[in-house]
């Protein structure tokens, strides 16, 4: 009988374990789709990764999905750019929906994912209101100050508010039950660090101008609020997951919440990245952990840090070998039409990993 008991207890915890661990980030999926058009609510399936709520906002917002699946392939494109000769290359949300255990159980990576997915999602929403792709949000609002300068505010700036909106109602949706937030240490976790690529977008919002005037003159000009290039946030997130802050719990006035677990440490920034869970080297193949190895990958003997071979190949040291190359060189503009090139061979050193 007690046997029988801890039995059934293990597979409740197991249970709770799989749909928690259910609950997260799968809606990157979608980068598979390749933002193919949203004309019947048939398409909202869990096929890709969407929690019931999710499912719900899709047949509820069948115009704005498309770009919703362009923000998961520019989270999915931004964040293998980003750690292309880090150990960890963001390998991990290939395999989504299913979901690595580097993804589960609250590491530095884990914390990235989610902003870097919260945050491409206020990005590509706040740029399709501006250009018209949903009747449910315009132009982002002008600022409600004079302008400093010889200006002023028009144009049709980026819908920040609507993006930090929906981007909000859709990635949060995943961490709550029918009728409250989920409490769990990962959970709570994971609504930081959304929140904190959301932030990190609204951060960015800076100001654009446009010239008006006769003969390319600059006697009016102007201005919007306007936000970057993901890029150019992708290297600010990045610049987060190297400083995140790992994290214990602590009961404040009967709610646990997040301190750091360094003692100089005294508050955490909305804005902060934060983990509870040290990550794996990533030296080693680990497809269960989302990690590929090091194995064959390319590296810069010559380089220090990141990249480096020293520090790509783990210790387990390097081939070097030489490569021939074609590439056009001495190019020439020939009138009127075209550009005329010689194709050039050049040798180049190249270094894998042991």
């Amino acid at each position: 009988m007690r046997l029988t008991s801890r039995l059934l207890l293990r597979i409740l915890i197991m249970t709770l374990l799989w749909i928690d661990r259910c609950s997260a980030v799968k809606w990157l999926a979608l980068y598979r789709l390749k933002q193919k058009p949203w004309t019947q609510a048939q398409n909202c399936s869990k096929g890709y990764g969407l929690v019931p709520k999710q499912i719900k906002l899709c047949k509820q917002h069948l115009d704005i999905m498309s770009t919703v699946v362009h923000a998961s392939l520019l989270a999915f494109e931004t964040c293998q750019e980003q750690f292309a000769n880090r150990r960890w290359n963001c390998s991990s949300i290939n395999h989504v929906p299913q979901l690595t255990k580097d993804l589960v159980r609250g590491s530095r990576e884990q914390a990235y994912v989610y902003a870097i997915a919260s945050a491409a999602l206020v990005h590509t929403v706040a740029r399709a209101c501006s250009i018209g792709v949903t009747t449910k949000c315009s132009c982002g609002s002008l600022p409600r100050s004079a302008p400093t300068g010889p200006f002023k505010w028009g144009g049709c700036g980026d819908d920040i508010q609507y993006g930090l909106y929906f981007s909000e109602t859709f990635t949060d949706s995943s961490l709550s039950n029918k009728l409250k937030p989920k409490r769990s240490k990962k959970a709570n976790m994971n609504r930081h660090n959304n929140r904190a690529g959301r932030m990190v977008v609204s951060q960015s919002l800076s100001v654009a101008c446009k010239c008006h005037g006769v003969s390319g003159s600059c006697n009016i000009k102007t201005c919007w609020k306007s936000l970057p290039d993901f890029h150019i946030i992708g290297v600010t997130l990045k610049t987060r997951h190297a400083l995140a802050i790992e994290v214990k719990t602590k009961r404040v006035k009967k709610k646990r919440v997040f301190v750091p677990l360094r003692p100089n440490l005294k508050t955490l920034g909305a804005d902060q990245f934060i983990y509870y869970t040290k990550s794996p080297d990533y030296c080693s193949k680990d497809p269960e952990m989302g990690s590929m190895g090091t194995v064959g990958r390319f590296c810069d003997k010559n380089r220090s840090g990141s990249g480096g071979c020293r520090t790509m190949c783990c210790g387990r040291g390097y081939h070097t070998f030489v490569r021939t190359i074609s590439e056009r060189c001495r190019c020439q503009y020939v009138w009127c039409c075209y550009v005329k090139c010689d194709a050039c061979t050049k040798r180049i050193e190249l270094s894998t990993c042991k």
